[in-house]
């Protein structure tokens, strides 16, 4: 996968996690909502991912290449879902890392992890207007569920997918 490598984060992280955050948030989502982009802190981003590494509800991952952060996801536990559902909560990538393999080591990763706490599924709230968003959830094995919301003043479609496959992978810590 291009030299792409996975790790734990850690609170060290915080501000590079940001940094990512903001300039994946701001080629994502730039036209839909500038104002939720320029209104990102990044010291309280930094410090919010620093804690969120702490989590052990949560699972955060860095993807790197070249010793450089490129990527993370948040997943665990859905908290408005039924036992037995996780949650991929973020995915994100530098605009330049696209393409190389990053975001779906990053998923399988995370299904894995879900699988391993008894997950049999996992749901993943994406921008219905981000069209790149979606064909790549599409791409990965995630299908619509019918499931609509609002993050952020954003409308949100769910998208569902079994981690039975991932079962089966190992993913170190």
């Amino acid at each position: 996968m291009r030299d792409i490598m996975l790790r734990a984060a850690g609170a060290d992280d915080g501000p590079a996690i940001a940094a990512v955050q903001q300039t994946a948030w701001r080629a994502t989502y730039g036209d839909l909502n500038p104002a939720m982009v320029d209104g990102l802190d990044p010291a309280r981003t930094a410090d919010n991912w620093a804690r969120a590494a702490a989590d052990p509800a949560r699972r955060l991952r860095l993807a790197e290449r070249d010793a450089k952060v490129v990527g993370y996801a948040l997943s665990g536990p859905a908290e408005s879902e039924p036992p037995g559902v996780g949650e991929l909560d973020a995915v994100y990538l530098l605009p330049a890392a696209h393409g190389l393999g990053a975001g779906r080591l990053l998923v399988e990763d995370a299904l894995t992890s879900l699988a391993g706490l008894g997950c049999d599924e996992c749901v993943a709230w994406v921008v219905a207007a981000n069209t790149r968003a979606r064909g790549f959830y599409e791409h990965v094995g995630f299908r619509p569920d019918g499931g609509r919301g609002i993050w952020r003043g954003l409308n949100t479609v769910r998208y569902r997918a079994s981690t039975t496959g991932a079962r089966t992978k190992r993913v170190s810590a």
